[in-house]
Parts: structure tokens; C-alpha cells; sequence
């Protein structure tokens, strides 16, 4: 029986470059698994497919990068294979012996078709070629280690960065600042970038993204950032979703001086949202007192720009209405905003 890539990975030399890992996958006979890690991928089907799957996107992925970024996918794969030997086990270590269980089984499948899902991010748009940069850890939850049955015997930790492959002031200037933005949404990760910062972040799951949500013109690069986080045990995660807009030219995230300028723009803007929700969300909205959003909506990262209609505001979970609401959304129109707008402002969100 043919299998994929990993188990390919893992029996012909131990973290080498995924680039030889492709070629030598078709070959593999899982007649020569050995090890539990290996035996899992051959003996799930879904498992297998994921790791058929992530062989295809890696190989997709690091098509047409430079020296230097193909140099840092290799090296975040080789922590991603490390991690998911370790992600699935009650004990944070690779399993040397025994079989995973169902829990492991479907952890795993998470696992893997999540990393192809962060590999996607590896593409060119308008002429920038974009690749992700990823860190890993994963630690057991000392609360947990006597619990044989514990649906969350580890801590995970998962943080995705998109950066430009380029050597152009404005691509070193966009992945330093994705950078220091993933430190601060990641802080397992904000001091060294390894496993060894993990100290006081034991009994949690964090998965966060900085991904390309869209770019505009030749100046515009809007990122949208994921966040979740879950308490080990709590009846539900949080999550989080804002943006980040990077002005090319000016080498920098867009700032709200940007877009609106006058005395008083930013309760007007107040105003115009509450009108935009109550008028969206009706008997859904929780917003009595509306003082506690004034921050948030005069916030860039809470601006998707996307809509040619209008600014959308980002709110969160919890934020004006119940969290199985979700994350909603409100619109104003460009039309109502236009009083308060600079005399750029069109030029900026369309990217010229």
C-alpha cells in the first residue's frame, strides 16, 4: 500500500527537507511503518487522505520562493512534523509504542488538514509572492496527566504569519511588522519563538493567522487576523477577528488620520454605527450603553475596507450582542461618512 508523504518523511530520514520528502513519498511501502506516528497515517483512511492532501499543498507551496523563503518554509515543516508527533499523545512526546486512540486519531486529522489549510496561504498576488511563516509548541497540562480519558492532555499552540518573499523595503518593512503583530497575539511565542517560552500557557489551545484578506491597487495589502484561544474544560474557545492595512508606499498600517479628519469625525462615526447596527441587528443587539464601542469603532483594525458600498466595522464575540451571535458586522455608507473623510480617503481604501 502507497502512502503519503509523511510517513515517506519519517522513514527515509527523520526531519529532512521536505522537498525530498515529495519525491520519496509516491515510493513508500507502509509495510515498513514502525512506528505509531507512522502506523496511524497508514491505517486511517481519513489520516491518509490528510497527509496525501498536505504532500500536494506543501509541494504547491514552495513552488517559485527564493533561497531564503524556501529556507524558512523547510524549516517551519520540520517544526510542524516535530509537533505533530507530539500534538496527539498524552504526554506531549513523540508515542513510542501502543496505538492512538480515537481522540488521537482525530486530533491528528486536525492537525495535518490544518497545516494544508495555512500552507494555501503561498501564492502570488499582484505581482508579490507571499508565503507563511509558522511556529509551534505543545506542552502537556499538568491538570490533565492523571486523567487517562482527558480530551485535552495537552496544551497546543499554533501561530501562522503571512510575509512577502522579496527584497524590496517595503516587503522587509511588511514582514517585520506581521512579525511584531503575531508576537503580540501570540504571546507564547513573543519572547524567543520556541517551545522554551511556554512556561505559564499549559492548560490552553491557541490557533492564531495573519493572512492576506485582500490587496487593492498597488499600495494596499489588508490582512485579516485570526485569533482563538480555549481554556482547557470551558463550555466554548474565544475568538477575535480584525485587520490590518499596509500602505506600501508609506511603509506602514494605516492609521485612523488617514481616512477621517474634523473636529468631532470620530462621534459622528459613533453615532453612524449605532444607527447602521440597530437598524442590522434589531433585537439581536446588546447595546445600551454605547460609550464602551466608542474606542473600538474609530480603530483601523476594526475597518474591513473591502466593501465598495461602505466601511464595515468588525465588532467580537460578546461585544454587542450574545456570543452565539457570532462576530457581526455593521455597514455605513461612504456616501454618509463623506463629511468626515480626507481628501484621500477613496484613494487609500482603493489602493492608489
Amino acid at each position: 500500500m502507497v502512502r503519503g508523504l509523511v510517513c515517506a518523511a519519517l522513514m527515509a530520514s527523520a526531519l529532512s527537507s521536505y522537498s525530498s520528502m515529495a519525491v520519496k513519498a509516491a515510493s513508500f511501502d507502509c509495510a515498513k511503518a514502525s512506528t505509531p506516528f507512522e502506523q496511524a497515517i497508514c491505517g486511517d483512511d481519513d489520516l491518509s487522505t490528510a497527509d496525501e492532501r498536505l504532500a500536494k499543498t506543501y509541494a504547491t507551496a514552495i513552488g517559485g520562493l527564493s533561497e531564503f523563503a524556501l529556507t524558512e518554509m523547510r524549516t517551519s515543516q520540520r517544526a510542524w512534523l516535530d509537533y505533530a508527533q507530539r500534538a496527539c499523545t498524552r504526554d506531549a512526546e513523540p508515542m513510542a509504542s501502543g496505538t492512538y486512540d480515537e481522540w488521537g486519531l482525530r486530533c491528528l486529522r486536525d492537525v495535518f488538514n490544518g497545516r494544508s489549510r495555512a500552507l494555501e496561504m503561498s501564492r502570488m498576488i499582484d505581482g508579490d509572492r507571499y508565503y507563511p511563516l509558522a511556529q509551534f509548541s505543545v506542552q502537556q497540562d499538568p491538570d490533565e496527566a492523571d486523567n487517562p480519558d482527558s480530551n485535552w492532555p495537552v496544551a497546543q499552540h499554533e501561530l501562522t504569519m503571512v510575509q512577502i518573499d522579496g527584497e524590496e523595503p517595503y516587503a522587509r518593512t511588511f514582514n517585520q511588522l506581521v512579525q511584531e503583530e503575531g508576537a503580540l497575539i501570540s504571546t507564547p511565542f513573543a519572547a524567543q519563538g520556541g517551545p522554551e517560552t511556554m512556561t505559564d500557557d499549559t492548560s490552553s489551545d491557541t490557533s492564531n493567522s495573519i493572512a492576506v484578506e485582500r490587496v487593492a491597487g498597488r499600495n494596499l495589502i489588508s490582512l485579516e487576523v485570526n485569533t482563538y484561544w480555549y481554556g482547557h474544560g470551558a463550555a466554548h474557545g474565544n475568538y477575535a477577528i480584525y485587520y490590518k492595512h499596509f500602505l506600501k508606499e508609506q511603509e506602514r498600517f494605516l492609521e485612523a488620520g488617514d481616512m477621517f479628519q474634523g473636529k468631532g469625525w470620530q462621534r459622528a462615526l459613533l453615532g453612524l454605527v449605532v444607527e447602521a447596527a440597530k437598524a442590522e441587528h434589531g433585537d439581536n443587539l446588546m447595546l445600551d450603553d454605547t460609550t464602551y464601542i466608542a474606542e473600538s469603532v474609530i480603530d483601523p483594525s476594526r475597518w474591513n475596507l473591502s466593501d465598495p458600498y461602505g466601511l464595515v466595522i468588525q465588532f467580537q464575540p460578546y461585544e454587542i450582542s450574545a456570543y452565539a451571535y457570532g462576530a457581526p458586522t455593521t455597514r455605513v455608507t461612504w456616501e454618509a461618512l463623506a463629511p468626515y473623510l480626507t481628501e484621500n480617503a477613496d484613494r487609500i481604501r482603493r489602493g492608489y
